[in-house]
């Protein structure tokens, strides 16, 4: 059975040095510098807690950071590796404020796997899962639901979200693969019955189409693999490079382009997964995150924070998230001191 490394980024924004970076550099700057792709969750012990008690088989797991590691971390863990951005992203791009360029390098990372799973830092275990929940027979697990509804919105507060990122994407996958010819080489996984009824539908409306045009996209912990990055950066560096930019702007690529990859080349096995993903646009959705966080069904979740979601219901969420985490995993990890 091959090794499966984890994979978490995480940043402290009370960092008093990452603050006055941040300040200086986004004097001016284009790209989105808004508070909450930096407002600190006070849940990432829980991440340990969960990877600890329902992924005890993991070989390594690979902590990003800016170079501020969290107070309560036990730097002697056998299976923790601390990473600085200094260690694999080039020093020219530093600091970042852009959260898809400390993604795109990743493949450099000093021992990483072949094959890892990547978390943000608000995607949590929440049950018991197994290796071949993210890898079978050697190729990441993955869901390839098309779709032709990622049409980009804007909004002054939000502006063009991901959707130009994912467009981008799409387009650079367009570039150097022929959908129909993807689908003739495996039409079992583009056809196949864990797709559904919508997603066989959508199957058959693109019928012999040859440029692909969206992927159902899930704000989950992805499995990869590392030579896709090494393809993909070896095939695409000019527009990759251009996308490490100090804070994230519109069209740029992200991480969803190496898995978009992985399945324009058929190097995925079809399989539904078990999560679910709540975005923080007020307090209603508290609710539902505690009732999910009691579901054994779901194997994770991704509490996700969001520009819409003001002030006084943030603190409403993560007040009550906290709760409901120590109640679920109330003994510390040998992740922490």
């Amino acid at each position: 059975m091959e090794m499966i490394d984890f994979v978490v980024t995480w940043l402290d924004p009370s960092d008093p040095q990452w603050i006055e970076q941040c300040e200086h550099y986004k004097t001016g700057a284009k790209g989105d510098t808004g508070k909450a792709r930096f407002r600190e969750m006070h849940i990432f012990n829980y991440w340990f807690r969960a990877v600890e008690k329902y992924a005890p088989w993991v070989n390594k797991v690979y902590l990003i950071t800016n170079g501020k590691f969290p107070d309560w971390i036990n730097k002697d863990n056998p299976k923790l590796v601390l990473v600085k951005h200094e260690d694999y992203m080039p020093k020219e791009i530093l600091p970042t404020f852009n959260s898809c360029a400390i993604e795109l390098y990743i493949h450099r990372i000093k021992g990483l796997s072949e094959h890892f799973v990547y978390f943000n830092d608000d995607m949590l275990l929440n049950s018991p899962v197994t290796p071949d929940y993210y890898f079978k027979n050697g190729l990441p697990c993955d869901y390839n639901k098309e779709t032709c509804l990622n049409v980009p919105i804007y909004t002054k507060t939000d502006r063009f979200s991901i959707y130009m990122s994912m467009l981008a994407d799409i387009g650079i996958i367009n570039a150097h693969f022929n959908r129909w010819d993807t689908v003739c080489q495996s039409p079992q996984r583009w056809f196949g019955l864990h797709l559904g009824l919508k997603g066989l539908m959508m199957s058959g409306l693109l019928m012999k189409q040859n440029l692909f045009v969206g992927f159902s996209n899930f704000h989950t912990e992805q499995a990869y693999l590392k030579s896709t990055f090494e393809e993909v950066w070896e095939k695409e560096p000019e527009f990759l490079v251009n996308s490490c930019t100090r804070f994230r702007e519109d069209v740029i690529v992200n991480p969803y382009l190496f898995r978009y990859w992985q399945l324009a080349k058929n190097m995925f096995y079809p399989k539904k997964r078990r999560f679910a993903t709540f975005h923080f646009f007020d307090r209603k959705v508290a609710e539902g995150i505690k009732k999910a966080l009691f579901n054994p069904n779901i194997a994770s979740i991704c509490v996700n924070d969001s520009s819409l979601c003001p002030d006084d219901d943030y603190e409403y969420i993560d007040s009550h998230l906290v709760m409901w985490l120590e109640e679920k995993y109330p003994e510390k990890s040998s992740f922490e001191i």
